[in-house]
């Protein structure tokens, strides 16, 4: 997909360079909002916004990461901006994207989570998780971005960050497990 973006970005085509990304990051990222506003209408207006920001940004990306990484990081921020400050909320409306080829890339992509019931009681338990911790794990576990990535994602993506985000994930997972065995997921 990097290739391809590129080739779109450097023929001026900035809705063909998004259409892209949203066919082939729509679902996940899609599902990595929801994880992390807990709701699936949230995570769809937030989506909106996220692919606007692409479209409007994608003409100035320079290769330095990945096409999915550096769409990550928009997400991520632009999901921090939204529960931040839910009185700026606003919806994201196709209609303004309607032309590019994005509004039928974004329609035609499913949300590629599904629900049981091992994974409702993990979206039940990631709930009570802040929103760093949430987007953590579905970073790391979900997407399965290296920690390189996810340290760009979610700071500077240094090796300090890596460290930091490590050691932080460590102790989710431990605290997940703990609830696990408590709550008969795991045999303890």
């Amino acid at each position: 997909m990097d290739d391809e973006v590129k080739a779109a970005v450097a023929a001026g085509d900035a809705g063909a360079a998004t259409a892209l990304i949203v066919r082939g990051l729509g679902p996940g990222l899609l599902g990595y909002l929801v994880s992390i506003l807990g709701r699936e209408s949230e995570g769809r207006e937030v989506l909106g916004e996220v692919v606007e920001e692409v479209l409007t940004s994608v003409a100035r990306f320079r290769g330095e990461s990945t096409v999915k990484t550096w769409t990550y990081r928009i997400a991520w921020r632009t999901a921090m901006r939204y529960r931040e400050a839910p009185d700026r909320r606003r919806t994201r409306r196709l209609a303004t994207l309607e032309g590019s080829g994005v509004a039928e890339a974004l329609r035609s992509s499913t949300a590629a989570y599904q629900r049981t019931d091992a994974k409702d009681w993990l979206q039940r338990v990631r709930a009570e998780l802040t929103p760093e911790d949430q987007s953590l794990l579905v970073l790391r576990i979900d997407r399965d971005l290296s920690w390189a990535e996810v340290a760009e994602i979610m700071g500077d993506g240094d090796a300090a960050t890596q460290g930091r985000l490590r050691k932080r994930f460590e102790r989710i997972k431990e605290r997940l497990r703990e609830r696990a065995e408590r709550d008969g997921i795991l045999d303890g």
